[in-house]
């Protein structure tokens, strides 16, 4: 095959941008158990990614119920990125109210995975673009970089599953 249609095992956008990158993890994440706390805290994570207001909420002083209802507009922006790209299809009303309500059901262990998650997301995102400026500077070919950006996305898939780490 000709150099520039390199096998690819996802659609060529992953390859080309992170966001698309993200949602292609998110909906892995999804087809493998959408109610998981993993999922949701995913969400939550990719979420707080976007611009909002999930850091006055924070500094409220309403630990709980600000924290809870924060986590809750993160779930509702993420959703709004998430429905934008592949998943957006399997995402119904009905789900996406399933979703918060398992949130709301599961806050404690959603909240230990949300700052994990945000740390891998962004150290994964550092590796992306790193993988990305080699290529754009010839050190990859396309073949090289679609493995490289594959292997990547399979381990954010194997850290996302794993058993959080308690702290303390």
């Amino acid at each position: 095959m000709p150099g520039s249609s390199a096998h690819t095992a996802y659609s060529p956008e992953v390859y080309e941008n992170f966001d698309s990158f993200m949602q292609q993890v998110i909906k892995d994440t999804y087809d493998r158990g959408a109610k998981r706390a993993e999922f949701v805290a995913l969400m939550l994570a990719s979420g707080e990614l976007i611009p909002m207001a999930w850091g006055r909420m924070r500094k409220s002083g309403v630990r709980e119920l600000a924290v809870g209802a924060a986590g809750v507009v993160a779930l509702r922006y993420a959703i709004a990125y998430v429905v934008s790209g592949p998943i957006g299809l399997a995402l119904t009303g009905f789900t996406i109210a399933t979703l918060i309500s398992f949130f709301w059901s599961n806050q404690k262990e959603v909240l230990a995975r949300r700052v994990p998650y945000k740390q891998l997301i962004n150290d994964t995102r550092e590796k992306y673009e790193d993988i990305q400026a080699r290529y754009r500077d010839g050190r990859y070919d396309a073949g090289e970089r679609a493995l490289l950006i594959e292997g990547l996305l399979r381990r954010m898939l194997s850290e996302i599953e794993a058993p959080i780490q308690s702290a303390s």
